[in-house]
């Protein structure tokens, strides 16, 4: 009897102690998504913001701009054209979902500025 009592509190300490361990559950596991700003134009300025972050890019025919983000936010854009022409905005999240394609006619010097949600889910 006494051997029985003793193995049954070792299996229910055992039991108690173990924990499961996932790579999956470790909340400090950040996956990170890429869209894509596609912008075509002859001769324009891309300025953009993501989370608080600036970026600018010399755009001369066609420029495919990925953009990385863990989570929802405005995508914010500012497109200085150079020269007389059409411009073309494409944004495409991760999922491969058009969050928009908008061609546009812009004098030289006219500024567009854009703001775009990107959703997660």
């Amino acid at each position: 009897m006494r051997v029985h009592i003793s193995l049954l509190l070792f299996i229910i300490i055992s039991l108690s102690s173990c924990s499961k361990d996932s790579g999956f559950s470790n909340p400090e596991v950040v996956v990170s998504k890429e869209g894509l700003l596609r912008v075509e134009c002859a001769n324009c300025e891309v300025n953009y913001r993501i989370n608080n972050k600036d970026f600018s890019v010399s755009v001369n025919e066609s420029n495919d701009i990925p953009f990385y983000y863990t989570g929802d936010f405005n995508l914010k854009t500012e497109v200085v054209s150079k020269e007389e022409q059409n411009i073309r905005i494409l944004v495409i999240d991760s999922f491969g979902r058009v969050v928009s394609n908008e061609l546009s006619s812009k004098l030289k010097g006219e500024v567009s500025k854009k703001e775009f949600a990107i959703v997660t889910r």
